[in-house]
């Protein structure tokens, strides 16, 4: 850990409790604050931070005017000598990542349809505000063994219908989904997943439409209607 990420490092209010991830644009810590409440801190590295500065201000903007239980709530910046930091609600849980490939979690249909279904309402709400989340993966989502969130709003857009649409987020979905559906697979990804994966017709029909380009759907309510209808365990 770097001397800004030390434990007990004081940045702001803030004190330091342990680096939670690293990535190409920053770092975040997991942190108290004064009233002993966890907090995430994401610090943004200096020369990513100056050559993105068109787009730095998205993720604050977007999630300022957001309010869910499974999205991470904003709570401001710490700007100093130290660096540039997003203040943001602390969410339990892993991430399907380290579910997937440090703890080797075998999926059931029941955890796929629960983390589904919650995933796609996630959606359902930032979509009717027009948001396009735009980089749901294993690693941005969390589970505590009963619900999700949804992290990392640095890419989250506005959609124009042109080059940001919904069908991006649908694709993500369906990778996501797939990597859950792999996890209780023999196969070891040497042929397509439409013919490596023993999924129902209706199964493989609804993941197909959520991979395609072009949008496939009436809104996001109909996808997640469809999933729950084709994806509900028992």
């Amino acid at each position: 850990m770097t001397g800004l990420g030390k434990a007990g490092k004081k940045i702001g209010d803030y004190t330091v409790v342990s680096c939670i991830g690293k990535g190409r644009y920053g770092v975040c810590f997991l942190a108290c604050d004064p009233e002993g409440k966890y907090v995430v801190l994401k610090r943004f590295r200096p020369g990513m931070w100056k050559k993105n500065q068109a787009s730095n201000h998205y993720e604050g903007v977007v999630l300022s005017g957001l309010e869910h239980p499974a999205v991470p709530e904003w709570l401001g910046v710490v700007n100093n000598r130290k660096g540039y930091y997003f203040v943001l609600e602390y969410k339990e849980g892993l991430t399907l990542e380290k579910w997937l490939f440090e703890r080797k979690k075998v999926f059931t249909a029941g955890d796929i349809y629960r983390i589904g279904s919650q995933l796609f309402a996630v959606l359902e709400y930032l979509h009717s505000r027009n948001v396009v989340h735009g980089d749901i993966s294993v690693a941005n989502v969390t589970d505590d063994g009963e619900k999700i969130a949804l992290l990392d709003f640095g890419l989250a857009r506005y959609r124009d219908g042109k080059e940001i649409r919904f069908s991006l987020d649908y694709a993500r979905a369906a990778d996501l989904l797939l990597y859950l559906l792999y996890s209780g697979c023999p196969g070891k990804g040497n042929k397509p997943w439409h013919e490596e994966l023993p999924l129902p017709e209706t199964q493989k029909e609804f993941l197909k439409k959520m991979l395609e380009t072009e949008e496939q759907f009436r809104d996001t309510g109909e996808v997640r209607r469809t999933f729950e209808e084709r994806f509900r365990a028992g």
